[in-house]
């Protein structure tokens, strides 16, 4: 019986199945979310927000088709101030979605679009 074979931590488990997934540290997602306004500018902030990163992809929700176009216009120059500013996180992709936003800042996928 080897050391992998013997019980782990919960924590280095989550840490090992993260890795294998391609998953970020989830303090690289919270980063991006904290700098969000620095990143795109006051304008593009008050109308959007960061919704998740998986495998590299970072989805962005926006409250009007015409941001969507917007951040796809922009989203290669977004991709390359991601990698400067938060390099863990491994963004090679920008995917944007109309949503809702909350009164928090936060924002939620619109079901209908």
């Amino acid at each position: 019986m080897s050391d992998r074979d013997g019980p782990r931590r919960v924590e280095d488990a989550l840490r090992h199945v993260r890795r294998e997934l391609g998953a970020p540290e989830p303090s690289h997602f919270t980063e991006i979310r904290d700098s969000w306004a620095e990143l795109v500018g006051a304008s593009l902030a008050a109308h959007s927000a960061p919704v998740n990163l998986r495998s590299g992809v970072l989805r962005i929700s926006v409250d009007d088709p015409a941001w969507a176009s917007q951040f796809r216009y922009l989203a290669d120059g977004l991709v390359e101030a991601l990698t400067e500013r938060v390099s863990g996180a491994a963004v090679r992709e920008i995917s944007v979605v109309v949503g809702r936003f909350q009164n928090d800042g936060t924002a939620s996928e619109d079901p209908a679009g």
